[in-house]
């Protein structure tokens, strides 16, 4: 199975503006995802697709592949699709690692990869890895995932679920009752996508979703137009990078995976 990794990535950033070059342990953000893609198992190729000349020289300067997109193409996963038809080979799979992801562990990304060549049916996959704490599950900048019994996506969401119910009473905040057993079952979910060309071709076409509005999770698109995604477990977190204060937080991640 031969598969492609697209690394889509804005310098424009309402909260961090030029956030991709911002360096990260001395080095850009975007060269910390594009070294976890090129060292993951299983992958054959990378690009970064851009549409600013600034990241496109960076990545030019530390080996990187860069294809460049059109600016008003809507959606990280529209760039991914156009630098993929760019690129114009065959692949059997095409990953979405978004270029905000410097802490993304290069065996997450193996994770996808192999759910795809072990289930020639799926047509999507994606990661997801334990929560830590009460708190994390609770805060809403943490997607979590529902999963069945295949490890296929039920649900994302911002909020905490599934909900655990108290046997008196209900109440928005459930933390009292959660125990370690119990925090054992939640989800996070991480920023990798993986797609069959099928698929990547047909999550495009969709318009956005309501529910895909309401929580702002893209992913939602796909499991409301019937189309299954599996999700891979890993022990590793990756961190996004929304705002500069977050780097101090990611550097620390990168540490303790050894990639520092």
């Amino acid at each position: 199975m031969r598969t492609l990794a697209v690394l889509p990535s804005r310098y424009q950033a309402s909260r961090f503006p030029g956030k991709p070059l911002a360096l990260i342990a001395g080095r850009p953000m975007i060269q910390w995802v594009w070294e976890a893609a090129r060292n993951a198992p299983g992958v054959d190729e990378v690009a970064v697709a851009t549409d600013d000349a600034r990241i496109a020289e960076a990545v030019a300067g530390f080996g990187g592949r860069v294809v460049m997109t059109d600016p008003a193409l809507p959606s990280g996963t529209d760039r991914v699709a156009a630098a993929w038809r760019a690129i114009g080979k065959e692949f059997d799979a095409i990953l979405n690692i978004q270029g905000d992801e410097p802490a993304m562990h290069p065996a997450t990304i193996a994770g996808v990869v192999a759910l795809l060549r072990e289930d020639p049916g799926l047509p999507m996959a994606t990661a997801a890895c334990p929560f830590n704490s009460a708190d994390e599950l609770f805060n809403p900048n943490n997607v979590k995932v529902v999963v069945d019994d295949r490890s296929r996506a039920l649900y994302f969401s911002r909020s905490p679920i599934p909900y655990l119910r108290n046997s008196t009473l209900f109440v928005p905040d459930f933390r009292p009752w959660l125990g370690a057993e119990q925090l054992a079952f939640y989800l996070r979910h991480l920023g990798i996508y993986g797609f069959r060309p099928a698929a990547l071709e047909a999550f495009t076409a969709l318009p956005p979703h309501p529910l895909e509005r309401m929580e702002m999770l893209e992913q939602l698109r796909a499991l409301a137009a019937g189309m299954a995604v599996g999700v891979a477990r890993t022990p590793h977190l990756s961190l996004g990078v929304d705002v500069p204060a977050d780097v101090p937080a990611v550097e620390a991640l990168l540490r303790l995976h050894g990639r520092k």
